[in-house]
């Protein structure tokens, strides 16, 4: 991590400070917080209100104006928010590789004019109704391993989405770390491990300066797949006071990386219960000093994230803290109990 990166950091609202140690055996190089820095990331995912799909989101009815509304609304609502979780997409890019990148560069520079540092995940594997888009097991399968010779084919079908993004943003300071993919493991495990490798490698020979995670279940074995090409450790600690926190802040110890939460706070249609649900997270976040980015800013059509007059939902309920007509849902202020006040 150069001195340009950290100045550029500490200039937001969160001031992330990293120690980069030596490279290991494996190949990946440990980041370990200084002063506990990461403890003190606040924020949240974020998918505008817009969208169903990341193809929706990024192409078809991107709108930078209605993301600069709503991420000022988070800082209104949350004056301690210092991050926001990206969810990109891959089929935008392949849609329109132009617009894509114009379109994600207009949403950093909307996250540095409201002072938020930015963790963009580039790939995902959850997938809901409506879907989201993303992987698969089938199409790592074909498109990396075989078609794509384990990613050294000439026409790796992901190997332009990468380029476009890593060599633009390598050490770009409005980006706090990269999540490689989204809960990789919901459907298969080891068929992803090595193409989640090539990705972190491709990452750092494109010259990419910023911590890389893989954001997984909040379990020592999910961790311990990737912690090799992980220099953050993400995890999704959902209803955290059944964690075990004990293993997990052992393997972090062990293998001198911290913790992020990059998803949490499960969904309730009822506010007072989602509330509690809340509560308990972040008391859990506080007592086990990692910082936090709940699931999710504001009301979308994406899945779990609005009530029932926008679309179906699941068990998830609806998970967001301000509705779709941008006012602050009731009690979801408790966020700000948990978060210190921002600039």
């Amino acid at each position: 991590m150069n001195a340009i990166m950290l100045r550029g950091l500490c200039g937001m609202t969160v001031c992330i400070a990293v120690v980069v140690a030596p490279r290991a055996a494996n190949g990946a190089e440990g980041v370990a917080p200084r002063e506990d820095a990461w403890a003190q990331v606040r924020g949240f995912n974020y998918q505008p209100s817009f969208g169903r799909t990341g193809v929706e989101i990024w192409i078809d009815r991107f709108d930078a104006a209605t993301v600069d509304r709503e991420l000022g609304l988070g800082r209104k609502y949350f004056p301690g928010m210092n991050t926001v979780r990206l969810w990109l997409s891959h089929d935008a890019y392949l849609k329109n590789p132009t617009q894509f990148s114009g379109n994600f560069e207009a949403v950093l520079k909307v996250c540095e004019r409201h002072k938020l540092v930015a963790v963009p995940t580039l790939f995902n594997n959850w997938h809901s109704i409506p879907d989201f888009g993303g992987i698969s097991s089938e199409m790592i399968n074909y498109w990396f391993i075989n078609f794509g010779q384990n990613g050294q084919s000439p026409n790796y079908v992901f190997r332009p989405y990468l380029e476009a993004l890593f060599k633009a943003h390598a050490s770009d300071p409005r980006i706090l770390a990269w999540d490689l993919c989204n809960e990789p493991f919901n459907n298969g495990r080891e068929v992803y491990v090595e193409w989640l490798r090539h990705t972190y490698q491709t990452a750092k020979a494109l010259g990419v300066q910023q911590p890389i995670g893989v954001s997984v279940a909040a379990t020592v074995d999910d961790l311990r797949l990737v912690e090799p090409f992980s220099d953050v450790l993400m995890i999704h600690p959902y209803f955290a006071p059944q964690v075990g926190w004990d293993a997990l802040q052992a393997f972090a110890r062990e293998k001198g990386k911290p913790l992020l939460a990059t998803e949490c706070c499960w969904g309730s249609l009822d506010d007072t219960r989602r509330v509690e649900i809340i509560e308990a997270d972040f008391a859990v976040f506080q007592k086990q000093k990692i910082g936090f980015l709940a699931h999710a800013l504001h009301e979308s059509y994406v899945a779990d994230l609005h009530r029932p007059q926008y679309g179906v939902i699941s068990s998830a309920e609806y998970m967001a803290f301000i509705h779709m007509n941008g006012s602050l849902r009731a009690g979801h202020d408790v966020f700000n109990r948990y978060a210190p006040q921002g600039e």
